[in-house]
């Protein structure tokens, strides 16, 4: 980035010159800006502040000939369109204020409730919502700065024997706005990478521009919009629970369906793209993820997109059926080996640009069959998955939840199969059980960390979990053998339990259940990793 010096240009305006301004197209709000945010109680504060003449601060604006995506209206002040052979203005701190005023100055009267519904009470001087009510000393705000409509509200004060102090103060309302000087500084000749960090700076919020944000600006062009086209994807994919993608792995794909790659200066490149070709891009890249969020949602046991170990995961599959939309069974194999390979491993847990250029490079490769696999140069510690500490908010365990739901897990207590679309779509960590109970576990002393191994956790339902509380697996299993009976060894098996483990059980041994345990996740896991021989269909 070049290290351009800023030179501001001050100016003082009125606000009559600044609601014109932005009438007339001059001044416009970027669509990097936050959505307005302000509460009823803060616009009457404003309002109050300009009629008693306190300071309300200054406003920034960019002027530059560069055209970004920009909002139609400020407020309910419709924005007019401007060739682009102009210079625009555009609004970087004081958007709250402006919305506010051209909001309530000119609100277009169809909803009562709106925040923008605003009128001056000549009476108290002071400002209300007035949500419908019609008093005659309520002068509504968006009959002030037309002068016809303020002499029409003007004269319905004749009939009252306070028309005197009702006209003054109205008139003393219309000066105060109208005339009211506030301190504008614009800035000119700066790109907007480096329009970006100015605006953060002075961000009231303290909101950092993403790059979402900006590239929406810098590719908003020839009816291309970033935004709808990042929400065509989630809409897409909203049936299937995938609508809650980062905004920011769209636009990765975006991106890589452009050509191009998926770090920040690959993306960057995207503002040099024509409409048509992003128009493109985005188009496949919705398909794509459709394709993807079918093949996760099908081949794999994930319910959702908070299932997902890694989000890069997903990037690299979207890729692939961009290039490959109709893969072989083989194909779809070693795609299931690769996904339990990389949550198995945390190969993404601290993915850096070489590591994600180079698996981009190799996804694609496999996807356009110039690579019969699509390998992941790392060793899988098995054993240390097994006994890792289980929590819902780590890649791994959401991995091991993974692998519990792809066990068809039956219930403890009656048999039936668990609805693992509901404990995995809801992630609940009362969806999960201890098999050796917490509390039991911590009579005997035994260490938090042991207690939360992945093998002491399955799948259960929340009544069934609710149930066993923190009875002692050889009192709640003999329980279980009673009741189920011909079902139990199914129901056993189906959460990783085998002959040699519930002989633990039935002696409440917690280390000789979690190595045996462990033996049998860890064998699952192998089975995974490793894809059939080619062209065997089981």
């Amino acid at each position: 980035m070049s290290k351009k010096k800023i030179d501001p240009r001050p100016e003082v305006l009125r606000i009559e010159e600044l609601v014109t301004r932005v009438k007339d197209g001059d001044i416009k709000l970027p669509k990097f800006q936050r959505p307005f945010v302000w509460k009823k109680t803060d616009i009457l504060k404003l309002l109050d502040s300009i009629y008693r003449g306190y300071p309300i601060g200054s406003i920034l604006l960019w002027h530059t000939k560069q055209e970004l995506a920009s909002e139609n209206k400020i407020g309910e002040l419709d924005i007019k369109f401007r060739s682009e052979d102009y210079p625009f203005n555009y609004l970087l701190d004081g958007q709250q204020r402006l919305s506010s005023l051209c909001g309530t100055l000119y609100w277009n009267g169809a909803n009562v409730n709106s925040e923008w519904n605003v009128s001056f009470d000549v009476e108290k001087e002071e400002f209300v919502h007035s949500k419908g009510e019609e008093k005659l000393n309520y002068f509504p705000l968006n009959k002030l700065m037309d002068t016809s409509s303020f002499l029409n509200q003007c004269k319905a004060f004749e009939a009252s024997p306070k028309k005197e102090k009702y006209t003054n103060n109205a008139t003393k309302l219309l000066n105060s706005i109208k005339d009211y000087k506030l301190a504008s500084v614009t800035i000119g000749d700066m790109e907007l990478d480096e329009v970006a960090p100015i605006f953060e700076r002075i961000n009231s919020s303290g909101r950092q521009l993403t790059m979402v944000d900006l590239m929406r600006a810098a590719t908003w062009k020839g009816g291309f919009d970033l935004s709808d086209a990042i929400d065509e994807v989630k809409n897409a994919c909203e049936d299937k629970n995938f609508e809650l993608i980062q905004n920011e792995h769209i636009l990765r794909n975006i991106s890589a369906c452009a050509g191009l790659g998926i770090h920040k200066e690959s993306i960057d490149k995207l503002r040099d793209k024509a409409p048509d070709e992003l128009k493109i891009a985005a188009k496949s890249t919705k398909e794509a993820y459709t394709l993807a969020v079918d093949f996760v949602t099908t081949e794999l046991p994930l319910k959702s997109i908070k299932n997902l170990p890694y989000g890069l995961q997903l990037t690299l599959l979207v890729e692939f059926f961009n290039l490959n939309p109709r893969p072989t069974y083989n194909e779809k194999q070693i795609l299931k080996s690769w996904f339990w390979k990389s949550s198995f491993s945390k190969y993404y847990g601290s993915a850096n640009t070489g590591l994600i250029t180079s698996t981009l490079k190799d996804v694609r490769a496999f996807a356009l069959r110039e690579k019969e696999e699509f390998p992941i140069e790392t060793v899988v510690n098995f054993e240390g998955f097994a006994k890792d500490y289980f929590r819902l908010n780590k890649a791994t365990s959401t991995a091991y939840a993974l692998l519990l739901a792809n066990n068809q897990p039956l219930s403890f207590l009656n048999g039936d199969k668990i609805d693992t679309y509901k404990s995995l779509a809801n992630i609940n960590r009362l969806e999960f059980h201890h098999i050796f109970p917490k509390a039991f576990l911590n009579r005997l002393g035994v260490s938090d960390k042991k207690i939360n191994y992945h093998s002491n956790i399955c799948m259960l339902n929340l009544g069934d979990n609710r149930e066993i509380l923190d009875k002692k697996p050889s009192e709640y299993f003999k329980e279980m053998e009673n009741n189920l009976g011909e079902s139990f060894w199914p129901v056993l098996k189906s959460n990783f339990i085998n002959e040699t483990t519930y002989e633990s059980l039935k002696i409440d041994d917690y280390d000789g259940f979690v190595d045996e345990r462990s033996k049998l996740i860890v064998e699952s896991m192998k089975t995974l990793v490793l894809p059939p021989p080619m062209g065997i269909k089981p």
